[in-house]
């Protein structure tokens, strides 16, 4: 168990160095990083971190439906109020500690060149693959799926812009059919089932993404403007 906790806290490093240079855009969504107030509140700081590490400790014991909030909060050693203070329940929860990888996955996969942030999120997503492993399943996956699915739409909807693309396309659909492959790779992957390493898993999805997204905003043009 301690073991996890300090897979967790190494999760809030690691998000801290790949923002580094974003940091005011990074860290909201930075494992519960309150989106306002004194950034250097440590006592809100252990808090965060106390009860996303409960929450990981639970999904892994009783997986993402068999706990609640009060479940975190009596783990984390805080009241509801103080997880209330921070998360809005356990979607939100799950959304805030997946977030900012789910966004440069989504961000990084739909632009010309692979950045090396995309492979380091990659990395990081084996080294933790147990927790991964589990929340990519039941309802945690859905949730996961829902939210990934929404930051490549928006992703999406600003690769049609600067493309200057006029397909009609709605992107929300494409956005579906891409994530479902992501996760299917990732899913995968993280299993053991397809060894590769970090690199070529992220080049994978790199490739494969940003080729099926221009093809669907070229390649059928005329189709979809007529739809």
């Amino acid at each position: 168990m301690a073991l996890l906790r300090d897979c967790v806290r190494k999760i809030l490093d690691d998000h801290v160095d790949l923002s580094r240079s974003k940091r005011r855009a990074v860290l909201p969504d930075i494992k519960g990083n309150l989106p306002e107030g004194p950034s250097g509140d440590r006592r809100a700081r252990r808090s965060r971190a106390a009860l996303t590490a409960a929450f990981a400790d639970l999904a892994l014991e009783r997986g993402y439906s068999g706990f609640g909030v009060n479940d975190v909060a009596e783990r984390a050693a805080v009241g509801r109020s103080t997880l209330y203070t921070h998360f809005s329940g356990m979607d939100d929860l799950l959304a805030k500690s997946l977030d900012t990888h789910l966004s440069t996955i989504a961000r990084c996969t739909v632009k010309p060149d692979m950045e090396p942030e995309l492979e380091r999120v990659i990395s990081h997503f084996w080294q933790q693959r147990r927790f991964a492993r589990t929340m990519l399943q039941g309802d945690a996956g859905l949730a996961i799926s829902r939210l990934l699915v929404s930051r490549l739409e928006e992703a999406l909807v600003g690769l049609r812009s600067a493309q200057g693309s006029r397909s009609a396309l709605p992107m929300s659909l494409l956005a579906e059919q891409l994530g479902a492959g992501q996760l299917a790779l990732l899913g995968t992957w993280l299993a053991g089932r397809a060894p590769a390493s970090p690199n070529i898993v992220a080049r994978l999805l790199h490739r494969t993404t940003y080729a099926a997204a221009l093809a669907s905003l070229y390649g059928c043009g005329s189709v979809w403007r007529r739809c």
